[in-house]
């Protein structure tokens, strides 16, 4: 992530955070009376714009008699000309009567922050975040009343679209599974407005997520005080049922006092986004191996019902099916739909996404009618390579996609069997309603929270009270068992029982093609010690679709569990490569692999992005710095861990027979011994009892 300013601008201005003024190279200008920087900064703020000299005069020296104030300011210009460069003076206009700022030889922090804002992408979120260094003009005082006035409001006015930013970032970060930078965003943000109570249920039910129970408390007082200091007023009812969800996770012993606040000891915290934005950066080059493509959400101008929108379903079921060519890197729907309300062009979004190709397309559907446009855009060139329009009944919206896909795989990698396509997609749903039941509970599963996997297992019940023929829905509620297993491992570290496994197994007996049933029985059956039964199922689901990002991060893991460690390397860094804006879990699936296989700086380098991101990923980190000989790095990982086990052991979730060893070596049931020592010997050499 850079935040450079453009090239080709003489003079590169910080206004915000102070004032500082410096040439391309970044060699400071030194730029000695404050009425000289703040009449610099005036003009920088509208470059290009003539300002009439009794404006600025009065601006500046508002006290002083007209003849004095513009004399005043005649002498503060050419003292700001003497102070500037030979070769920059020319970035100054002036007349008689007005003066100007060339556009061209300047640019600010300011209007590069606004153009990142405004943008709206992940990525220039974080760059306009970064930007925002403090207030506008900080510490620029005695300038005059008028100027300070004018200073005031422009400084409230970018506080207030910096808030905007983090809070963007805070849902985008939380959409896509990224718990430890949301925490991050979410502490900012509180830091700049206490009294956003949304943003403190948000944060507690983060700090819920990684089982920081006295953090999440903390939060609730901070909460509570804030809006009865400021506002007089009690926590919604929403904040207090939070609060009673905490209240269940502190152990139940009067002689146990409540568990103290987590601090963020973990050394890369604090420059947590930015080292993930740099390794997103730096991976976007290995796409170009084969043809690479980003579906976008398709633009859905119909009117319907239904909450959640058909065109982000259909661009996920049409990346779902590109995804079965292994002949091309299909980026996963999750990233890119963090780009559906960013006011960019289609080639722009692909270039930030590194990929070759963009799909676009436009939707508008009725009960009666659907009409659909759709085209291939090659990045690089900005040349529409296949454009098409399909009208039609809406029941017969699936069997067009075959279609499409036939269309786009003949342009950018030959001639597509129409017969294959047939065979190898997933079944379409028979009930319209059923499918949408399964859109809210799919998109409630990408939720932080208890609640949101109580909400996604209502809603898959519902799909399949329609269609219980519906393998999808029978996969989703599957998928909530192992979330609130894997995603709320602090507090169950027993795997939940047969459930997820009939579920799967149901979803398979009623679509052998769907590639994420085969996968979820497949991780199942690992916790089940049936590692030739998962190992096939594992193998089958990357068959179907080599692309699908959530099969390939769970492959990283169940298959370096059963010891296939070239391929579940392969394919955790295939998902990593293909998720520029992954969920956390990725990072700790894909560490598995890489520990698994003796690539302990890789392995660290991965769950860096995530260090919290499942129970056991502090622990992997610990025992690939013990392999390395770096064992005081992992120090802080192995502490984390034995907090969080003595936690449970304080709440009776575990029996206090269990080590904290044993507990860890519970979690991963590695089928091979020899994979089994690999892991406690690395625990033993990081400190573990």
């Amino acid at each position: 992530m850079t935040t450079d300013y453009p090239l080709g601008h003489a003079l590169q201005l910080q206004l915000l955070g102070g004032f500082e003024c410096r040439l391309q190279t970044g060699a400071a200008i030194d730029i000695p009376h404050r009425k000289a920087r703040a009449l610099l900064a005036y003009l920088a703020t509208t470059p290009g714009r003539w300002v009439e000299r009794g404006l600025l005069a009065t601006l500046l020296w508002e006290d002083s008699g007209e003849a004095q104030a513009r004399a005043n300011l005649r002498k503060t210009l050419s003292r700001l000309r003497q102070a500037l460069p030979r070769d920059t003076q020319s970035c100054l206009r002036a007349d008689t009567s007005r003066i100007a700022l060339n556009p061209a030889g300047i640019a600010t922090d300011v209007h590069q922050f606004e153009r990142c804002a405004q943008t709206g992408t992940p990525e220039t979120l974080e760059q306009a975040d970064v930007l925002y260094r403090g207030g506008f003009l900080q510490g620029m005082t005695d300038c005059g009343p008028l100027f300070e006035e004018w200073a005031e409001t422009e400084r409230r006015r970018l506080d207030e679209l910096a808030l905007s930013v983090l809070q963007h970032l805070l849902d985008h970060f939380i959409a896509t599974g990224a718990i430890d930078r949301a925490i991050q965003v979410a502490i900012r943000l509180l830091g700049r407005d206490p009294l956003l109570e949304s943003v403190h249920r948000q944060l507690i039910e983060l700090y819920l997520q990684q089982d920081r129970i006295g953090s999440a408390l903390e939060q609730y007082r901070r909460c509570r005080d804030s809006l009865a200091c400021e506002l007089g007023i009690k926590p919604s009812a929403e904040t207090e049922r939070l609060k009673a969800l905490l209240q269940q996770q502190i152990p139940r012993s009067a002689a146990d006092a409540p568990p103290a606040p987590e601090t963020d000891d973990v050394p890369e915290r604090a420059t947590l986004i930015q080292s993930v934005a740099k390794a997103r950066e730096r991976s976007r080059s290995v796409l170009s191996a084969q043809p690479s493509i980003a579906v976008l959400c398709f633009a859905d101008g119909g009117i319907r019902e239904e909450r959640f929108p058909l065109g982000e379903s259909l661009a996920e079921d049409l990346a779902a099916a590109l995804g079965r060519f292994r002949e091309l890197d299909v980026l996963a729907p999750s990233t890119v739909f963090s780009y559906r309300d960013a006011a960019v062009s289609a080639q722009q979004i692909g270039a930030e996404l590194g990929v070759a190709y963009v799909c676009e397309g436009h939707l508008r559907t009725t009960s009666e009618h659907t009409a659909i446009s759709i085209c291939l855009i090659e990045v690089a060139s900005s040349k529409q390579l296949w454009a098409e329009r399909y009208d039609g009944d809406p029941a017969r919206l699936f069997l067009l996609q075959d279609e499409i896909i036939r269309q786009i795989g003949s342009t950018l990698i030959g001639r597509i069997e129409h017969a294959w396509l047939a065979t190898a997609r997933r079944k379409p749903p028979r009930d319209w309603q059923a499918y949408d039941f399964w859109l809210r509970g799919r998109s409630a599963l990408r939720r932080p929270g208890i609640a949101a996997l109580e909400e996604a297992r209502r809603c898959f019940q519902q799909a399949l009270a329609r269609d219980p023929h519906f393998a999808r829905a029978y996969v989703g509620l599957a998928m909530t068992q192992l979330s609130e297993w894997g995603c709320f491992s602090w507090n169950h570290w027993v795997f939940p029982g047969a459930d997820a496994l009939d579920l799967a197994q149901k979803a398979v007996t009623l679509d052998d093609h769907d590639h994420q049933a085969h996968c979820i029985l497949g991780m199942a059956q690992i916790y089940k010690r049936d590692y030739e039964g998962a190992r096939y199922r594992l193998l089958r689901a990357l068959e179907l679709n080599p692309n699908d990002t959530d099969v390939l991060a769970h492959a990283a893991a169940g298959l370096a569990l059963i010891g296939e460690h070239d391929i579940a390397v392969d394919a955790g860094r295939r998902a990593l490569r293909l998720t520029p804006h992954y969920p956390e879990w990725y990072a700790a699936f894909a560490g598995i692999a890489l520990f698994s296989a003796h690539f302990y700086e890789e392995a660290i380098m991965a769950m860096m992005a995530a260090p919290e991101a499942l129970c056991n990923t502090p622990a992997f980190i610990a025992a690939s710095y013990a392999y390395l000989g770096q064992e005081n790095q992992g120090i802080y990982y192995r502490d984390t861990v034995r907090r969080h086990y003595h936690n449970q052991v304080a709440r009776g979730q575990f029996p206090p027979q269990l080590s904290c060893i044993d507990w860890l070596l519970a979690l991963d049931p590695f089928q091979r011994p020899a994979d089994f020592e690999h892991y406690a010997d690395g625990l033993r050499r990081a400190g573990f009892e």
